[in-house]
């Protein structure tokens, strides 16, 4: 034992107690290191950025958005995903019907939350399948992606999409994954900002819009906290109108999807069978925009159609598309 300054005894530890401490010192250093250096910086890149309702929101897409690079173009979906987290959606309990509305329907759900009619029409030489909706949330209108992720060109079964998600009825979307370009919201989350051509878009509030290319704007749509916003088209309806030109090449007989706003709360999916003769041989786009005319909508949008186009109720495929049917990369649902 020796002795400090100021006469008291200071104490040498034994080795084999230095050893022990300089190793615990050493092990917490390593874990400082890796937190900051690992665990950090990947928890920040995975932290969805909120969208605030500032117009200055929109994310800069690659360079080479535009150039059908997929390797970009997917690492664009990832990166720019942006969730509303603190706006509340819009309620819909003082519009929500009480009665049963499915009571004669070809197929039925009825709860508290949501109320599905399905019907099966024949308009002209055609079969068609329509989902009456109601829901009390505008988050039971919600959009699946394939394989629970966004990018191009990646697809899943229909049916398969609805039976994971546990959809009550779900249609095909507008499969965005076969294009480099076209606006992509999905469950509040921004995802691709590109124009294409016509864009529909349901608000938080339970309104749908659509809109042309000119006419649209995207910080508008984000400030006005755009729930899902779909880019295929064209627009079928002005002012519940049927129209008789459209923003489309694709106007013969066809089947088809689309969906129908009636008043925030009150939807329609539509599904046309066609290219079958002696079944169904599909409706041009004249005969659709007239359709949901006749059905009462006040606006009206076609989704990806052809071979896509397919309907399930509870997990079950209840139309007959064309050649079976083929996977898409996104369908829009209806949940509990």
């Amino acid at each position: 034992m020796t002795r400090a300054r100021g006469g008291l005894p200071k104490r040498i530890l034994p080795v084999w107690m230095v050893v022990c401490l300089d190793f615990t010192v050493f092990a917490a250093a390593l874990v400082v290191f890796a937190l900051f250096h690992h665990v950090l910086p990947r928890a920040m890149s995975q932290t969805p950025l909120v969208i605030t309702g500032s117009a200055d929101i929109t994310p800069q897409s690659p360079a080479s958005m535009d150039t059908g690079d997929t390797g970009s173009i997917n690492a664009f979906f990832v990166q720019s995903g942006a969730t509303n987290q603190t706006a509340a959606p819009g309620d819909f309990s003082s519009t929500f019907p009480m009665g049963d509305t499915g009571a004669t329907a070809l197929y039925s759900y009825q709860s508290d939350t949501a109320r599905v009619a399905v019907n099966k029409l024949k308009v002209g030489e055609s079969v068609c399948f329509v989902a009456d909706v109601w829901v009390r949330d505008v988050r039971s209108v919600r959009s699946g992606l394939a394989k629970g992720q966004a990018g191009q060109g990646v697809t899943d079964d229909v049916v398969d999409m609805s039976r994971q998600l546990e959809a009550i009825a779900a249609i095909n979307g507008d499969y965005y994954g076969a294009r480099a370009r076209g606006i992509v919201i999905r469950n509040g989350a921004l995802y691709r900002d590109s124009a294409y051509e016509d864009v529909c878009v349901l608000y938080e509030d339970g309104v749908m819009e659509t809109y042309t290319k000119e006419e649209f704007s995207i910080s508008e749509a984000v400030e006005r906290k755009a729930w899902q916003a779909w880019s295929f088209g064209p627009e079928l309806l002005d002012g519940g109108k049927a129209k008789t030109m459209f923003n489309s090449s694709v106007v013969p007989a066809n089947p088809r999807s689309a969906i129908g706003y009636y008043e925030p709360g009150h939807y329609c999916l539509v599904v046309v069978d066609g290219r079958q003769r002696d079944y169904s041989l599909g409706l041009d786009m004249k005969e659709l925009s007239s359709l949901f005319e006749k059905l009462g909508c006040k606006t009206a949008y076609n989704l990806d159609g052809g071979q896509s186009a397919m309907m399930t109720f509870e997990g079950e495929l209840i139309n007959q598309p064309y050649n079976g049917g083929r996977p898409s990369s996104d369908i829009v649902y209806i949940t509990p």
